[in-house]
């Protein structure tokens, strides 16, 4: 709901299929905003300051992808997994770059390369994930644009977010993007995230790794065998009071 303008949009965009997303370009905000859900208020002006393109536009480009409402147990099943990856990649996917990723041996689908994350200070922290491709899979790396996101599918939704988390990092790199700035707006799950993306990225894990490892900690919590957050299941001793990384 950063920019509220764009619900007038809705009046002329169609329902999306679980394979489409709607990349809105150019967006301008004029609104400042307070709360969220049942709260949220409209605060006062914004004076929107961001360069403009060739067309007068705003250098600014917002992706609608909706995320399962209420999902509830059924997330966790495979199917519901891969029709949100595919959803949040559908969205991530750079569509003037198409035709060359089509064209990147299939080989390197899964191959996740060097990352870095910092986390930023304040009440609306950030993970930010930044991909490293090699010369053979990189395209126009000058031009390349990262990924802003945050708990999407959670909150009102009810989705998981340390699930929803993973699924949008997974869905980013297979995108070829080369970083996510991601905002946990101080979610208490989420104040490792950043230890164990780094311990990920160290074991120099796959997209294909990570995936399999997702789907085997969904069957677990489908069928009631853990009941703990899947970052904590993943690497439990950065969650061991007074423990360190190796």
């Amino acid at each position: 709901m950063i920019s509220p303008e764009l619900i007038a949009g809705m009046l002329f965009l169609p329902s999306m299929a679980d394979n489409e997303a709607i990349d809105i370009v150019g967006v301008e905000r004029f609104s400042s905003y307070k709360g969220y859900a049942s709260s949220f208020r409209f605060s006062g002006d914004y004076m929107d300051d961001k360069d403009v393109d060739a067309l007068g536009r705003r250098k600014t480009r917002i992706v609608a992808i909706d995320a399962l409402c209420g999902p509830g147990m059924r997330q966790y099943r495979e199917k519901y997994l891969l029709r949100e990856i595919n959803k949040a990649f559908c969205g991530f996917l750079q569509q003037s770059k198409y035709q060359q990723y089509k064209k990147i041996p299939q080989e390197n689908f899964d191959a996740v390369t060097s990352t870095s994350m910092e986390t930023s200070e304040g009440e609306n922290s950030y993970q930010d994930i930044r991909n490293s491709h090699n010369d053979s899979v990189m395209m126009e790396k000058s031009n390349d644009i990262g990924v802003a996101t945050g708990n999407w599918g959670c909150g009102a939704f009810g989705g998981d977010p340390e699930v929803k988390t993973i699924i949008q990092w997974l869905a980013a790199s297979q995108a070829q993007r080369p970083f996510i700035a991601y905002y946990t707006f101080g979610l208490g799950e989420l104040q490792k995230l950043d230890k164990v993306a780094c311990w990920i990225l160290s074991q120099r894990w796959t997209v294909g790794d990570l995936w399999n490892m997702l789907v085997e900690y969904s069957t677990s919590r489908s069928k009631g065998e853990t009941n703990v957050g899947f970052l904590k299941w993943l690497l439990p001793s950065v969650y061991a009071h007074g423990s360190g990384m190796d």
